[in-house]
């Protein structure tokens, strides 16, 4: 476990990993997290830690509000956490000067170049950016079956089929999530989300069974994109008729694990964790931090 020693600032999107994040922090107060607030870029984020911590809600594309903010706080950390649609910055988002310069520095819109370029801002900075697992590392998937029924045969070879097209995807930065019967692709996640991407390929399975696997790029950087999978996945699966939910194992959060685990084996589904084909290591955004010049005192 990453040894904390300062204050720390998430940088928080939609969705319940932020809130996660706060709480692990806080319970980290005695090992040296020396406090933990908000920088929220979405009201749902907003909403959700607003009476936890102390919140900042900053509109996206306000990259210097931010900056100054996590300063004006002290941070010494920062992590991201949630999600953040790129619908609006595809559609004309009105972003102040920091953040068209951030903008220039990234040759794509792909979501780990976006980020890369925004890690190293803050990075030149002085601030120190944290990897998720770094504060929430318990809820990384094992390579296990987490339910009572177990894949068939056939189901595991479009698991593992299924792997090779998400590690694809992702790596060509489309999405992380492919749904497969019988080894034919029904469904690639792309700019929709996953819970789309499981609706369009459970359609063409008639309710007959499918499998869902969730893969991280190879080489992603832990720092801006786990792949999470919880109850509202789960459901999705329920819905719409498929069998098998699968994760990368040691890349991807389980998160609502209890809930998960009980209305997979109420509605026999798989969820299994599967090791991958080989550990996936964090590809740096620019140059270490620690090789910068620190701006924060």
């Amino acid at each position: 476990m990453e040894t904390i020693t300062g204050r720390l600032g998430i940088i928080a999107g939609s969705g319940q990993i932020p809130l996660l994040v706060a709480e692990e922090a806080i319970a980290r107060h005695a090992e040296g997290v020396a406090g933990v607030f908000a920088i929220c870029v979405t009201d749902d984020a907003a909403g959700r830690l607003r009476g936890r911590i102390q919140v900042e809600r900053v509109a996206l594309g306000q990259a210097s509000k931010a900056i100054k903010l996590l300063r004006a706080h002290g941070a010494r950390y920062c992590i991201f956490a949630g999600k953040v649609e790129k619908a609006p910055v595809l559609a004309g988002l009105k972003v102040d000067a920091r953040a068209i310069k951030i903008l220039a520095r990234a040759r794509n819109f792909n979501d780990d170049v976006l980020m890369g370029a925004l890690v190293r801002e803050l990075e030149d900075e002085g601030f120190e950016v944290l990897p998720q697992t770094a504060i929430l590392g318990r809820y990384l998937v094992e390579p296990r079956c987490y339910t009572r029924r177990r894949p068939t045969a056939r189901e595991s070879a479009d698991v593992e089929f299924g792997l090779g097209v998400a590690r694809g995807a992702a790596a060509l930065g489309i999405g992380q999530t492919a749904v497969i019967r019988n080894r034919a692709v029904l469904a690639v996640e792309a700019l929709e989300g996953t819970d789309e991407a499981i609706r369009r390929g459970a359609k063409l399975t008639g309710g007959k069974g499918g499998v869902v696997v969730k893969a991280m790029k190879p080489g992603q950087d832990f720092r801006f994109d786990v792949p999470t999978v919880g109850l509202a996945t789960l459901r999705r699966v329920l819905e719409g008729g498929l069998s098998v939910l699968a994760m990368e194992a040691g890349s991807s959060f389980l998160i609502d694990h209890d809930e998960v685990i009980a209305a997979a084996n109420g509605g026999k589904v798989t969820v299994v964790g599967v090791a991958a084909a080989r550990p996936p290591s964090p590809a740096p955004a620019g140059e270490p931090a620690a090789k910068r010049r620190r701006k924060t005192g």
